[in-house]
């Protein structure tokens, strides 16, 4: 299998909206490999578990993307050696590594594949996969997310919070100000603290969305601010909240979470894919991870950089996706080798 015309094949089926049409097509290639197949999820974002025999490694990847904005490249074009398209490194390129390994191993060990496409919006299809099968997910031997990471071991997560912030004004003719109170200009004094939160390694938070006003000629009666934050497996839940109530002066809702994600490199799962990888990383994102190292050992890796992800003109090298593939080969081998 050509792994790379693979990955332009994935990249050019639309899976921001809909996830039916990429499951449908990744679906086929593996049930004609010999896979059992398992379907979870919602309707329009399907989850497939696809199984090579029982036990072993079970490689996971997304195959959905974020909203495709502007691009100055075709989907799926290569030019010096990178390919272009949404989803090349976040994280299609994972998952047509997994798939071209998986008809290399699929006549000599047991494996199996867990691919989702709600993965960027509520990892549904993993959380109903793991409470649906767990017996598979506890028999596995470890769980490969292949998110990327550059192929580097990924031994942590951060945890997400998203957080709303609300402003409240008085309306008032456009024209006359003074009698109103503009709850846009109050939730930008609140927001200006926020701009040293940018730790790369620590807490970081992205003011993601702001929504304010009705009309250009009434001063807007509220405003509401929607706050992207993660934060590493060294602080607890509430203690981030805590702090950014403490320097916007403002009360949080929360509206979603998932907690940072831990990885023990003392384990012989860990340690054999630790050989094979081209170093050690902790991932800024969250990643299904969290959904399954309740179940399982755990551990994140996959070809492309971080930094790539959500980018407009998004690529992933070329040479680090062949070289996922033997990754991912040999580890599920060596996986079968240990006892």
């Amino acid at each position: 299998m050509n792994v790379v015309k693979l990955l332009q094949e994935l990249i050019r089926i639309e899976s921001h909206t809909d996830g039916r049409p990429i499951i449908t097509y990744v679906t086929d290639l593996l049930t004609d490999m010999g896979a059992h197949i398992s379907v979870y999820g919602i309707k329009e974002k399907p989850a497939i578990l696809a199984e090579f025999g029982e036990g072993g490694v079970i490689f996971s990847g997304h195959l959905d993307t974020v909203v495709m904005g502007e691009w100055d490249f075709e989907q799926g074009e290569i030019r010096n050696g990178n390919l272009y398209g949404r989803g090349s490194a976040d994280m299609k390129s994972g998952c047509a590594a997994m798939i071209a390994a998986a008809e290399i191993l699929k006549d000599d060990v047991s494996f199996s594949l867990a691919f989702t496409t709600d993965e960027e919006i509520s990892m549904y299809g993993a959380e109903e996969m793991a409470r649906a099968r767990p017996e598979a997910f506890k028999n596995a031997r470890t769980v490969v997310v292949g998110e990327p990471t550059g192929l580097k071991t990924g031994t942590g997560e951060k945890g997400i919070l998203w957080l709303k912030a609300e402003t409240k004004g008085k309306p008032s003719h456009g024209s006359m100000p003074w009698i109103g109170e503009n709850a846009i200009l109050e939730m930008i004094q609140h927001l200006k603290s926020i701009t040293p939160y940018t730790e790369k390694e620590g807490l970081t938070i992205n003011i993601g969305l702001i929504e304010g006003g009705k009309q250009i000629n009434v001063t807007p009666e509220n405003c509401v601010a929607q706050l992207d934050v993660r934060y590493p497996p060294v602080m607890k839940k509430e203690a981030v909240i805590a702090e950014i109530e403490k320097i916007t002066g403002l009360p949080l809702e929360v509206k979603y979470d998932l907690p940072p994600v831990t990885i023990d490199v003392s384990t012989p799962e860990v340690k054999a894919l630790l050989d094979l990888s081209l170093g050690v990383c902790t991932c800024y994102y969250a990643t299904e991870a969290v959904r399954f190292s309740p179940l399982a050992p755990t551990v994140i890796l996959g070809p492309g950089e971080q930094e790539m992800a959500h980018q407009k003109n998004e690529y992933v090298e070329i040479w680090q996706v062949e070289r996922a593939v033997k990754i991912y080969t040999e580890y599920a081998l060596k996986m079968a080798e240990i006892t």
